[in-house]
């Protein structure tokens, strides 16, 4: 039987592999993980990898992945790691042991559900220690602990404190912002008059800071969704020695390949997207278009493990690479790509890529 292009190859194993040596290594400082499957759209097969591995908690940022995952019988804990919308509170409930939280009127109502339902849920209250993501400001962090505290109790338990690192205005952590984030977990705990189960100091590049030796002992968990799905850190551009980067790859089928100009010809404008491309003078060069484009994958993402081959450019539905040093490439040839954490979001989102789960 013939296979389905374009095609999202993943080896599970090596994703085990990761997760069991993460978890070993981390374990030795006292740092729990929670196993992020958002960057695989939480595929079922990703989270029974996941489970092999031997994680506890599986962080999604999607309450349909979460139900997916729980509906698969993936038996593990589940925690919400996008801040939730109101609409969406009694589904979290149902689904999830932990969320993050950073409104305080969603934290209430939250309770109120969690009460009616006689549901138990953890929340990990997030405060903002510089990204300007998700959370309360940390120099307001006494104020939004004591109201935080107030809605503590059976059902909705106050479970922790957590911050953000390099997503949205890309601020590694530091000494300084751990230090914030340990200063507004005391506030919490003083205002709970107990210690916090949960003190999460963000994902991959939180890592490699306990690598380096300068995360604080006080953080006790991580959610890993990168390095423990691709084997690297993208906030500080490096490979996470000791794991596998070869766990997954994107092939296309070439459905053209000849000589053209590697400069257009007649007035140029803007592309479909609205770029104004700028191509350099080559002469003639063999070239060839795969039938894959920018509706399937973030191009900009892609590596190409073939030698001899470059991206050029890619529309909507075609991706044009330069194949002058591999005259064995033809119409009907497969190439393969490593995706970096975008584009294995946006792969592994899109129903026009076929996934195939290996190992």
């Amino acid at each position: 039987m013939r296979e389905s292009y374009p095609l999202l190859r993943v080896r599970c194993d090596r994703i085990v592999s990761n997760g069991r040596a993460l978890i070993k290594e981390c374990g030795a400082r006292g740092v729990g993980l929670w196993a992020v499957s958002k960057g695989m759209s939480g595929h079922p097969e990703i989270a029974r990898a996941f489970e092999r591995a031997g994680f506890e908690t599986i962080a999604d940022s999607r309450l349909d992945n979460i139900r997916a995952m729980r509906g698969a019988g993936v038996a593990l804990k589940y925690a919400l790691i996008r801040i939730p919308m109101r609409s969406e509170l009694e589904e979290l409930a149902e689904l999830c042991d932990y969320t993050l939280i950073s409104d305080l009127g969603t934290l209430a109502e939250l309770k109120a559900l969690c009460e009616r339902a006689g549901r138990s849920v953890g929340a990990v209250i997030m405060f903002d220690v510089g990204d300007l993501r998700e959370g309360f400001w940390f120099r307001g962090a006494r104020e939004a602990a004591r109201e935080a505290a107030r809605c503590d109790g059976d059902f909705l338990r106050i479970a922790g404190v957590g911050a953000n690192f390099a997503c949205a205005s890309g601020v590694l952590p530091s000494a300084e912002n751990f230090e914030a984030l340990r200063g507004c977990g005391a506030a919490l705990e003083e205002e709970l008059g107990r210690p916090l189960e949960i003190w999460s100091g963000g994902g991959t590049c939180s890592l490699s800071r306990m690598r380096e030796g300068l995360m604080p002992a006080r953080i006790n968990n991580l959610r890993i969704g990168e390095g423990l799905l691709l084997g690297y850190d993208t906030a500080f551009d490096r490979e996470l020695e000791g794991l596998a980067r070869d766990t997954m790859r994107l092939e296309a089928e070439l459905v053209e390949a000849r000589r053209k100009p590697t400069l257009p010809v007649g007035e140029t404008g803007r592309d479909a997207f609205g770029n104004l491309p700028v191509f350099e003078d080559r002469g003639e060069r063999r070239r060839g278009i795969l039938a894959l484009g920018k509706q399937d994958v973030n191009i900009s993402g892609l590596t190409p493990l073939d030698e001899g081959v470059r991206i050029i450019t890619a529309s909507s539905d075609h991706l044009l690479v330069d194949i002058e040093e591999r005259p064995d490439l033809d119409v009907g040839c497969v190439l393969s790509f490593r995706p970096d954490y975008t584009a294995m979001l946006s792969a592994s989102t899109s129903p026009y890529v076929t996934k195939l789960f290996e190992g």
